[in-house]
């Protein structure tokens, strides 16, 4: 894959701006992601779906580091294996997710990521927080309470604990990957070697869990195994395009946009039905993440 040709040939198709284009271009390759990952979850577990897809991220960024001929195991070891480990966990949690809910609902319970940094950024480097910043976190809960459909305060509305567990768990572990992998860039660690350590603790991590849970995929299962790696892989790489066209203000509200597509994508596949209560609760999960960006950009 040559990345500058790409880059070169998105910026001059697309009539909008390149950063613009670039996070629209990887909301839609992780929406389809999704939709992939919820199709191989009907038949197989998530552990080897999880696992296949380290695969894939271990030979494609092995192979990158092998061209640029950089050394792959960098220098913060403990720093890296940390940011492997914790994205191997979240990754699991996130997918085990998208299989128990409505891909619309996943999608917005797992954007609760950005608003999760914040808290995480706070604990884990000091990095201040104010008023703003928890009264978002507050309004990004109330948005998924919403999105659920406020469960407990109407009878008719019965919700699994632990999946909701399982969705907000891989959320914050999301945060704290994301926290991890700045400060791994802060430390001058390559981006590529910081990419390599997520699958290189991903794929022996489900190796020993696959013993008893691997199923023969199919041929149209191998498939969707298959569009899962090459959707996160593209996902990866606009992502990462875009946050370098875009302040990170910017940038990340952008990333929001894969809510409506999972929402397209969900009637689609899935026949999902939107509700009000979705749209209400995703519209105050995205005004939270708006308040925490615009707070990082006050502080700067």
């Amino acid at each position: 894959m040559d990345t500058k040709k790409i880059s070169h040939a998105v910026a001059a198709v697309s009539p909008f701006s390149p950063g613009l284009t670039y996070m629209t271009l990887s909301a839609a390759s992780f929406c389809l992601m999704t939709v992939f990952v919820k199709l191989a979850g009907n038949t197989l577990s998530t552990i080897q779906i999880v696992f296949v897809r380290g695969v894939f991220t271990l030979i494609v960024t092995g192979i990158f580091i092998f061209r640029e001929k950089i050394y792959p195991f960098g220098n913060h070891k403990r720093l890296l294996a940390a940011r492997g480990i914790t994205g191997t966990v979240a990754l699991f949690l996130v997918y085990e997710s998208i299989k128990r809910f409505p891909l619309s609902e996943a999608t917005v319970l797992q954007y609760l990521f950005p608003i999760f940094t914040a808290l995480v950024a706070y604990l884990i480097i000091s990095e201040p927080v104010n008023k703003k910043i928890f009264g978002a976190i507050i309004v990004g809960l109330s948005g998924a309470y919403t999105v659920l459909g406020f469960p407990f305060l109407i009878e008719t509305v019965h919700i699994d604990l632990y999946s909701v567990g399982i969705a907000i768990t891989g959320s914050f572990l999301t945060a704290v990957a994301y926290v991890l992998v700045r400060q791994a860039t802060k430390v001058n660690e390559h981006p590529l070697v910081v990419m390599f350590y997520f699958p290189l603790f991903t794929v022996p991590i489900c190796l020993p869990l696959l013993l008893t849970n691997w199923i023969n995929p199919t041929l149209e299962e191998w498939g969707f195994l298959l569009l899962v790696g090459v959707c996160t892989q593209l996902g990866q790489f606009f992502l990462t395009h875009g946050y370098k066209e875009l302040p990170a203000a910017e940038a990340a509200p952008l990333s929001y946009v894969q809510v409506p597509f999972a929402m397209i994508m969900g009637m689609l596949f899935f026949d999902e039905v939107i509700s009000l209560n979705f749209i209400i609760g995703s519209m105050l999960v995205l005004l939270s993440i708006f308040v925490v960006m615009s707070n990082r950009v006050e502080k700067k």
